[in-house]
């Protein structure tokens, strides 16, 4: 090869390495192509004025949208909005944020997050219904079973994932997937669906042994989903599925499937409950920056929370309060002009960020989250609203 070949090929590898090296020091952001990002204007409406002011609720649906900051609710609003249906999220009386950060600081992980809004305490990462020194806490379903509420979690995650297992689960270990799955057969769980993940790496279970632990209390459903009828309807279920196997609109079955399977079957058990819905798609696709799966990730989100408005709006004594437990990727939804008004997704990070995160509710008992502005009052929030004995206003 010629000297000047040789310094021309070594030159763009410099500059080919200079650049590499830059985008990780200094975190550029990347965007993706705005081919498949439509700008879709919607309907607004007014603002919905509360009826329920001053009514504790019958059933609550707690629905955690795993890594949602205001930038994706801002994509959904963007995007996924016909012009003649008004949004989703224009439905909920209350409309705020709160701070998700860890007892440790500014940033937080799913499972101390999840932990603050189950049992109204900050804790550390990877604290699992424990505070910071691991005393146990207790949770909103224990408060829940305590009252004669029935409880159920329906996740598109794995069902020993950090938001799951904070409702019901005591651990400092998240990873000890055979520990919280013992948790969940040993509690008053009446209901769970979701997938499993990494069976027999560590101290995850294989197939058997899982089905082997739940079936201590729970009835397992077929793919079906058929709920038990006669003697064995108002026994507890379970429904398990293979990783990524719960994932979009076009998965079988859906995160909204589930849901309505769930929802059909609390409502049969002739007591109040509160069900805990988590939608784990955003934080996945945002630690890939992963663009396209965030928009699919939207689709189904927000289908299932039509589902659960739906349920609310026609059944009357249900609050659901929507959240998120931190932010992922600290995703951008900026103009593209070339293609205007369509948009492009610009990503600053694969991890969590600490940003503010959003806070919606509706139904009774929604003014009492009005004000909230730390992760941990949303769980004392939701005790003081299941016990009998204690004041709304505490």
């Amino acid at each position: 090869m010629k000297n000047w070949k040789k310094t021309s090929l070594l030159t763009a590898i410099i500059i080919l390495a200079v650049l590499v090296g830059t985008f990780y020091v200094f975190n550029m952001t990347v965007s993706m192509s705005s081919s498949n990002i439509e700008f879709s204007p919607g309907q607004s409406i007014t603002q919905i004025n509360s009826e329920y002011s001053g009514e504790k609720p019958e059933n609550i649906i707690v629905f955690i949208a795993d890594g949602m900051g205001f930038s994706h609710l801002s994509l959904a609003l963007l995007t996924q909005q016909s012009s003649n249906t008004p949004s989703v999220w224009q439905e909920f009386d209350v409309k705020g944020w709160h701070d998700a950060r860890s007892g440790q600081g500014p940033l937080t992980d799913s499972e101390a997050s999840a932990t603050a809004m189950a049992t109204g305490t900050s804790t550390s990462f990877g604290h699992i219904g424990l505070d910071r020194e691991g005393n146990s806490l207790k949770t909103v379903f224990e408060e829940a079973s305590d009252n004669q509420y029935a409880t159920g979690i329906v996740t598109d995650s794995y069902i020993w994932d950090g938001t799951p297992a904070a409702f019901v689960a005591h651990t400092k270990n998240e990873d000890d997937a055979r520990d919280i799955l013992s948790q969940i057969a040993s509690s008053e769980l009446d209901l769970i669906f979701g997938e499993l993940e990494d069976l027999g790496e560590d101290n995850v279970p294989e197939e058997e042994e899982t089905v082997k632990i739940l079936s201590k209390r729970f009835q397992l459903l077929d793919k079906s989903l058929a709920l038990p009828k006669g003697d064995f309807k108002d026994k507890p279920i379970a429904a398990i599925f293979a990783e990524d196997e719960v994932q979009d609109i076009n998965s079988t079955p859906t995160l909204a499937q589930l849901t309505d399977v769930a929802l059909t079957y609390l409502s049969s058990q002739d007591k109040p409950f509160v069900l805990l819905v988590e939608c784990e798609e955003l934080d996945s696709a945002s630690h890939k920056n992963d663009s396209d799966r965030v928009i699919r990730g939207l689709k189904s989100l927000q289908q299932t929370l039509s589902l659960v408005m739906k349920f609310s709006k026609s059944q009357g004594q249900t609050l659901v309060l929507f959240t998120a437990d931190h932010e992922t990727g600290g995703l951008a939804a900026v103009a593209d002009f070339g293609k205007y008004p369509n948009l492009q997704i610009r990503w600053s990070t694969k991890d969590h960020t600490a940003a503010v995160v959003p806070l919606f509710a509706d139904g009774p008992g929604a003014e009492h989250f009005a004000n909230v502005h730390r992760n941990r009052e949303i769980g004392n929030r939701l005790k003081n609203l299941i016990s009998k004995s204690k004041d709304l206003n505490e």
